[in-house]
Order: structure tokens, then C-alpha cells, then sequence
């Protein structure tokens, strides 16, 4: 379980990334028509991220019941 909160952790990480990459060429690219592409991997990078903060939630839950049994 303590795999899965590092795990998350780095999709988070790889969520913002591609958040901050998106945005970068959104404000580089404004003018272009491949802003529909952009704003699609921002809503992906969200979904990332939202996602991933679940899997933390969950192992977090987890953990605390095992110790709570344990306890």
C-alpha cells in the first residue's frame, strides 16, 4: 500500500506536467487551430491527477484500517 502512495504521488506529478505543458503551448499557440488539442490534454491531465489523488485516498483509507486492526 505504501507502493501505491508513491505511485500515485507520481501520476500526480505526471498530471501536473502535462498540465504545465498544455498550458505553455495554449499561451504560446493562441492564435493556432490546435487549441482544441490543448484544452483536451488539459481536461486528460486533470482526470489524471483526479484520478490518481483516488488511488492516494484509497491507500490512505486502507492503511489507516490496518492499523486500526492492528491497534
Amino acid at each position: 500500500m505504501v507502493n501505491a502512495l508513491g505511485t500515485a504521488a507520481q501520476g500526480i506529478a505526471a498530471g501536473f506536467d502535462r498540465l504545465d505543458r498544455a498550458a505553455d503551448r495554449i499561451a504560446k499557440d493562441a492564435d493556432s487551430q490546435d487549441v482544441a488539442t490543448n484544452m483536451v490534454d488539459l481536461l486528460r491531465a486533470r482526470q489524471d491527477v483526479r484520478a490518481n489523488v483516488a488511488v492516494a485516498r484509497t491507500a490512505d483509507q486502507m492503511i489507516g484500517t490496518l492499523l486500526d486492526e492492528l491497534a
